[in-house]
């Protein structure tokens, strides 16, 4: 939690208050629950969500968005580590991901032009997910 929240301050200081937009990564999974053997690591992602709304929150008179993308399983080298440990596991994300799929790298590549755009001007302090709808299941 703490590296996030010191990288607010450098964002603050580079965009000196005249606008600016603030984009972090916080794993969806955090949203959707995971084991108990990660609860520590995905309740730190939560606040990260937490964070980017407080921040949105502090920043916004200043012309600052900030906001999260919550990516989802996404096809990398970590976890195709992950699939070739655990038993199961690219079969179990295929079936709770209405798309499908494991994501992509590059699935998260539009949300993030969109939030550095000035198509997302209004938007603030919300965490998106890139998913595939694996968080709408519950």
């Amino acid at each position: 939690m703490m590296n996030p929240f010191d990288l607010s301050g450098k964002a603050a200081l580079v965009t000196g208050g005249n606008g600016g937009v603030g984009l972090g990564m916080a794993k969806g999974l955090a949203r959707a629950g995971a084991a108990v053997a990660v609860a520590g690591r995905d309740a730190g992602k939560g606040g990260i969500v937490q964070l980017t709304k407080a921040l949105a929150s502090a920043w916004a008179k200043d012309n600052i968005q900030v906001n999260a993308v919550l990516p989802g399983w996404i096809d990398t080298a970590l976890t195709r580590r992950a699939r070739e440990q655990v038993r199961g596991l690219h079969e179990r994300v295929l079936a709770r991901t209405p798309a499908g799929r494991w994501g992509a790298p590059e699935d998260l590549a539009g949300i993030a032009v969109f939030l550095c755009s000035a198509a997302s001007d209004f938007v603030t302090g919300t965490a998106i997910p890139v998913d595939g709808g694996y968080s709408a299941q519950g």
